[in-house]
């Protein structure tokens, strides 16, 4: 199923007749930032962020275990029962995981996931301190709800 906006590939294309300054990392914005202002200001972009933000934290979590363990894609399809292409897809973060899914990374790599999904500018009241603080972890937040997925090998 092919997602209804791909808001990771936003590229913008300037031209100018005049020699602009060299730009400074400095100024450039952080994915967050841009991210921020493309919720705020266009109502497909944040329908869809919000709709795959599941997909979103869950492919974080995926993409560290593998790269964290030097696993190819490949390899780690091996592990899940999965082609490669099948492991892209989860790692690209387009396509929300089915509870299926869930079951099979956590089965076939040994971790422990939790998920939380909370109204946005609150915190999470049912996670542990643990879940919280864990280096395997992602969150992506949009203007209705904040996900976050904990895992714990």
């Amino acid at each position: 199923m092919k997602p209804l906006l791909d808001y990771n590939a936003h590229v913008m294309i300037t031209t100018s007749s005049e020699q602009s300054p060299p730009m400074k990392i400095t100024d450039l914005k952080t994915n967050d930032d841009v991210v921020a202002e493309w919720s705020a200001t266009d109502p497909a972009f944040r329908a869809e962020r919000e709709r795959t933000s599941l997909a979103h934290a869950v492919s974080l979590i995926v993409l560290r275990y593998r790269t964290d363990n030097a696993l190819s894609q490949r390899a780690l399809g091996d592990l899940l029962g999965m082609t490669q292409p099948q492991v892209s897809r989860i790692e690209s973060g387009d396509v929300n995981p089915s509870m299926e899914t869930l079951i099979t990374l956590s089965a076939s790599l040994g971790i422990e996931l939790a998920i939380s999904i909370h109204p946005a500018g609150t915190s999470t009241q049912l996670l542990t301190k643990e879940a919280l603080t864990t280096p395997l972890r992602a969150s992506v937040d949009t203007p209705r709800v904040s996900v976050l997925v904990a895992a714990r090998t």
